[in-house]
């Protein structure tokens, strides 16, 4: 089950960015909404958080406040979002998890290499903006790819984008009609980088095949920047790559 912890203080999902598929139930089967969650006593009591251990993924309103039922939401008390966020999910080491608020920025703090189960930061109606297809895709995949909610639905044309870019710049001092060479990426350390851009872009191509392919018919330097290019420009606007290497 996919947990979805937010106070939704005066029904903000739908007055404010029209969501109504959450209060809906739509995704019922992998999408529990909680809006409130008592204050315990005791710092250290994480008992009736236990539930969240078994998620399969957290979403978390970082300023939602504690919740006591005669007083209702305790302003600036955010003890379960602690618990949660350095205990329960432990950064996204235990469980993958998400920090939102309409305080954040625009652009999601997420690093997929370094840690995939953890956006650090992203602002609130991103996040919701996103909230479909990354249930969609789970729905369908049975797999959390946080990448959606990072970078919206067609993730792969920003991961594509930047190693692209990353590409580019090796060969950005050497001259178009120059040939280009296996070295001027392997010199830099970016052959891994060249090696996930065609994993991503040709799955059914042998990355071998295409180095030997280089080395025994090469191409120039303008020939190599425009193979990326189209093939940048392929995902940006199809989603996928059309293109052959």
């Amino acid at each position: 089950m996919i947990y979805l912890i937010d106070d939704n203080q005066n029904n903000q999902r739908q007055k404010q960015y029209n969501i109504d598929f959450v209060e809906n139930r739509t995704f019922k089967e992998i999408l529990t909404s909680i809006e409130r969650i008592e204050r315990h006593e005791y710092a250290d009591d994480i008992s009736h958080l236990e539930f969240l251990k078994d998620a399969k993924c957290i979403l978390l309103h970082v300023t939602t406040a504690d919740w006591d039922e005669e007083k209702g939401f305790l302003e600036g008390s955010i003890t379960n979002v602690t618990k949660i966020k350095e205990t329960i999910a432990c950064e996204g080491e235990k469980i993958p998890l998400v920090l939102f608020s309409n305080k954040m920025n625009e652009k999601a703090d997420y690093d997929y290499k370094k840690n995939p189960d953890f956006i650090c930061e992203i602002k609130k109606n991103i996040l919701y903006e996103r909230l479909y297809d990354f249930l969609e895709y789970y729905k369908n995949a049975d797999k959390i790819e946080l990448r959606i909610l990072a970078f919206g639905k067609n993730f792969q044309a920003h991961t594509v984008s930047c190693l692209a870019k990353e590409l580019l710049g090796t060969v950005a001092s050497i001259s178009g009609k120059e040939k280009f060479l296996i070295t001027n990426i392997s010199a830099s350390s970016k052959l891994p980088i060249f090696r996930e851009f065609i994993e991503i872009s040709l799955p059914n191509a042998d990355f071998k095949s295409i180095i030997f392919d280089l080395e025994d018919n090469p191409i120039n330097v303008n020939e190599f920047q425009n193979k990326i290019n189209l093939i940048t420009e392929s995902f940006l606007k199809y989603g996928k790559n059309i293109y052959n290497w």
